[in-house]
């Protein structure tokens, strides 16, 4: 892993999911979150960010329609 690799893996829509859920999550608990919650949000972040972008795909304002 280099320095690029670190600097992008936030970038990766997954991870970036993640951080959200485990920020949210503490900050809903007042504390450490419990993973099992983390994990949880953090798929359903997900979930949703991929509809988002396929839904922008299929309408033609997404990245993928050029």
């Amino acid at each position: 892993m280099t320095v690029s690799d670190d600097d992008d893996i936030l970038g990766e829509l997954f991870h970036g999911c993640a951080l959200a859920a485990f920020v949210d999550q503490a900050i809903a608990e007042g504390g450490p979150p419990d993973c099992e919650a983390t994990r949880c949000r953090a798929y359903r972040y997900y979930e949703e960010a991929l509809a988002e972008k396929n839904a922008a795909n299929q309408s033609g304002l997404g990245p993928a329609s050029k």
